[in-house]
């Protein structure tokens, strides 16, 4: 999860915000699914990655290029032959 952006200085401005009750609880499902802390935290994450893009861990970018490159060799399955071969349902 993210770090909190609380500044040391105390320089952070309170935002207040209308959302309709049905997005908001979904909102509150998602960030607890998701294992954030708060709902603070969560939409900070969410505004921050709209203002500057998703930002990805080295590890998760040579991640995806692996996975990349393994698709592009043909060594990946189809989810209904993983599921084959592994004998699950889902």
């Amino acid at each position: 999860m993210a770090q909190s952006d609380t500044t040391p200085d105390g320089n952070d401005e309170k935002v207040n915000l209308r959302l309709p009750k049905d997005f908001l609880a979904d909102l509150d499902e998602q960030w607890q699914e998701q294992g954030y802390n708060s709902r603070s935290e969560f939409m900070r994450e969410a505004l921050r990655d709209a203002v500057h893009g998703t930002r990805l861990s080295t590890q998760t970018l040579e991640d995806l290029l692996v996975s990349h490159r393994q698709f592009e060799d043909g060594q990946t399955v189809s989810a209904q032959e993983a599921r084959e071969r592994f004998g699950t349902d889902e």
